[in-house]
């Protein structure tokens, strides 16, 4: 099944990127789409993934590290929900 995860940071779009960059380009096993934007308060950030699993793997591996880089804490986002998605349209 499906797992979304929708949150905010209180960060603005260039440290977004930045993260990004730091993250790099290698595959993220389980991604099945990231998309974020700004919003008022900083950044949302929507991914899906394959599994709840695929989501914690990528958060401890490869953003808690790239976040720690650029000496942003590791305080928890302004909001953060999560959903199951038992159903997923792929194009």
């Amino acid at each position: 099944m499906a797992y979304a995860v929708l949150m905010e940071f209180d960060v603005d779009l260039d440290t977004h990127m930045k993260l990004g960059e730091l993250i790099g380009d290698a595959p993220v096993k389980g991604l099945i789409v990231h998309a974020g934007g700004p919003s008022e308060r900083g950044v949302h950030s929507l991914d899906v993934w394959e599994s709840k699993e695929d989501s914690e793997r990528f958060f401890a591996e490869r953003l808690q590290p790239a976040v720690e880089q650029l000496g942003l804490g590791s305080g928890p986002p302004l909001s953060f929900q999560e959903f199951d998605m038992p159903y997923l349209l792929r194009g």
